[in-house]
């Protein structure tokens, strides 16, 4: 049989079709000639471990297939963990600092005999300690048919040196298991190859599991399909839709479900829908395709409306009194689906099927949602970070004069989504009050990129007209040999924060800022000066500033003074902010009169404790001293 096929470098931006470069021919020969008849081949068959867990629980993850399960729910104080393991020896499950045995705290448990051993524990080196304070109360155990199920809780935060916080994000979870039970006397063996660990989101936005459902129910889908793109390292793909016209009476939209492609949905890094400006029509000013090389899209549809990264919810329900307006007098007419697909393989590129699936009713909810994008620029004046640097923060501002418009009517944020890429490990927003920190807004202290998903704020934060924000990425790059600049590319790094808020306000949805330009050129001069870099005339254009950029890189040294010049930078440069489309500055960093320390909760437990124990101890003098008059009122 003979076979056609063709592969292309590029997207025609009038008709959305792949201009083909080569078109090849192949005789292959599907089916040889055999004495047996023809059968497909059997697919493996997926282990299965036969264990179901003894209530209901809102997450479950599979450690090893059909081997190693564990469930688990949460409270703002307490986690409930039941784990299933297919073994005849000992389990063991904990969290870790940096997903490595030492430092980690964990527990230990065997069942013999009908009798059970379960310890809390902590890991020094390759020691597995058993605590002095035993912090991880066993609720159910049991053994059949060679698997162990153990039930247990503990606090979320235990005061206690050898027990870690389980923070919220994404912390490492480790987990092993024996071949056998200890013998008497004796402690757990070796567990060979039988460990691992991970990064999960432990403690997150529980999934929302409101099965309410409105009379008025309507649904509208928005579907990109069958779409070849060209073997680049990352694109993003763009389509527009218009919010149908016989939307004259204003929806809301109660849920949301990203229906992902069942092929190369590991190649989609996010997903986002924009809104554009409600003057701007997209059906005389865009063509699907590559997003960025649009300039209607870059002026006109940069507001982000709902957002979906890898490792996320593809399903979010608000709750009953809340919902995101479409239609009727909504700011917006037109919105655009942004893919990002990530292929650094740079193989064939096919995107199947994904729909956005909105879910309204005409009821309307009291409170209206939006979205406030903080962050920076994704370029290499926002972002260039050396490598080689364990910790490397990165701030960015949004100024009080894109607050201010608010006068007394507060906002209310109620979810975060925190963003960058693969080195980044932390990011907060806090909150700058009249020139006071007043505390975070939002802090993952364990941030992952393969784990990115929306965080529901317990309690919901105000912000009011008299604040500023300021949102920092931390990144890390030890693994890497080169710089990161800020860009498109997974491999690139990005800086942003989404939060979700009510009430909705038209003016109120970017607000960030990048490096005073000024500030950036004597970087590179002080580069120059000191034979870390060769810089070419910087010209007076921003082409000519742009090439003495991309110039100034190629020839940078490595070393520990260009690491320190570059964390000084951005630790110092003024910035120019922009409110939407309007700039500000430039401005020097907001510096705060205090620094935010957050309660330490295990202190105020030992002065409670010290407390009642001073209590206590004065009662029992005073008893002492009564005794001892009494005694004295008999025998003199």
């Amino acid at each position: 049989m003979n076979v056609v096929f063709a592969l292309g470098n590029e997207i025609n931006r009038n008709d959305d079709s792949v201009v083909l470069s080569t078109v090849n021919e192949v005789q292959i020969e599907f089916l040889a000639q055999t004495n047996t008849p023809f059968s497909c081949p059997s697919k493996p068959v997926e282990p299965v471990l036969n264990s179901e867990p003894t209530a209901n629980y809102q997450y479950e993850l599979s450690l090893v297939a059909g081997v190693y399960k564990i469930y688990w729910n949460y409270t703002d104080t307490d986690v409930l963990i039941e784990l299933h393991c297919k073994t005849n020896g000992w389990v063991g499950f904990g969290f870790s600092p940096n997903g490595g045995m030492d430092g980690s705290d964990v527990a230990i448990g065997w069942i013999s005999n009908g009798q059970v051993n379960f310890t809390d524990r902590h890991i020094v080196g390759r020691q597995v300690l058993i605590d002095k304070n035993q912090d991880w109360k066993l609720l159910y155990f049991s053994e059949s048919n060679g698997i162990n199920v153990f039930k247990f809780t503990r606090k979320i935060k235990l005061c206690d040196s050898d027990d870690l916080t389980i923070e919220q994000g994404s912390p490492y979870i480790i987990f092993a298991y024996g071949d056998q039970d200890p013998s008497f006397g004796a402690d757990i063996s070796y567990h060979g190859m039988n460990r691992g660990g991970k990064v999960v989101s432990f403690i997150s936005s529980p999934p929302v599991k409101d099965t309410f459902v409105p009379d008025d129910l309507e649904i509208l889908d928005a579907t990109i399909s069958h779409v070849i793109l060209p073997k680049l390292d990352t694109f993003y793909y763009c389509k527009g839709f218009e919010v149908p016209k016989e939307f004259s009476q204003k929806r809301h939209i109660y849920k949301w479900e990203l229906i992902l492609p069942k092929m190369n949905v590991e190649r989609m890094h996010h997903t986002l829908i924009y809104e554009c400006k409600r003057d701007f029509n997209i059906s005389k000013g865009f063509q699907p395709g590559y997003c960025y090389k649009d300039e209607n899209k870059m002026q006109n549809c940069q507001s982000i409306a709902f957002a979906w990264a890898y490792g996320g919810n593809n399903i979010d329900i608000y709750p009953r009194d809340m919902g995101y307006p479409i239609g009727g007098d909504t700011d917006y007419l037109y919105y655009i689906f942004e893919i990002h697909y990530d292929n650094p393989q740079m193989t064939l590129a096919y995107i199947e099927s994904i729909t956005w699936r909105y879910y309204m009713t005409r009821n309307l909810r009291p409170k209206e949602l939006g979205i406030f994008t903080l962050g920076t620029d994704s370029s290499a004046y926002s972002i260039a970070i050396p490598p080689g640097v364990d910790r490397f923060p990165i701030k960015t501002y949004c100024f009080n004069e894109c607050i201010k418009d608010l006068n007394e009517e507060n906002i209310t944020i109620v979810s975060a989504i925190p963003h960058t890429h693969l080195v980044g490990v932390e990011v907060w927003t806090k909150i700058i009050r009249k020139g006071n920190d007043i505390g975070y807004l939002f802090y993952n202290r364990n941030y992952d990129f393969n784990y990115q998903t929306s965080y529901t704020l317990n309690p919901y934060v105000n912000i009011t007209a008299h604040d500023e924000l300021i949102t920092q990425c931390v990144y890390k790059t030890t693994s890497r040999d080169q710089f990161v600049f800020g860009g498109e590319s997974t491999r690139d790094e990005m800086c942003f924060h989404f939060l979700t808020y009510y009430p909705r306000k038209p003016n109120f949805k970017v607000c960030g800022n990048v490096p005073f330009i000024d500030d950036y050129v004597a970087l590179l001069i002080k580069l120059n000066q000191s034979g870390s870099a060769q810089v070419p005339n910087l010209g007076d254009s921003m082409e000519t500033l742009n090439a003495a950029v991309e110039q100034t890189f190629q020839t940078i040294q490595i070393n520990d003074f260009v690491r320190k010049t570059f964390k000084e930078f951005y630790n110092m440069t003024r910035m120019t902010g922009f409110c939407g489309e309007k700039l500000t500055g430039p401005k020097n960093q907001t510096k705060a009169r205090n620094t935010y320390i957050e309660p330490d909760l295990c202190a105020v437990s030992n002065d409670n404790q010290n407390g009642i124990f001073q209590f206590v101890n004065m009662i029992f003098n005073w008893i002492l001293a009564s005794i001892a008059e009494w005694i004295k009122s008999i025998f003199y």
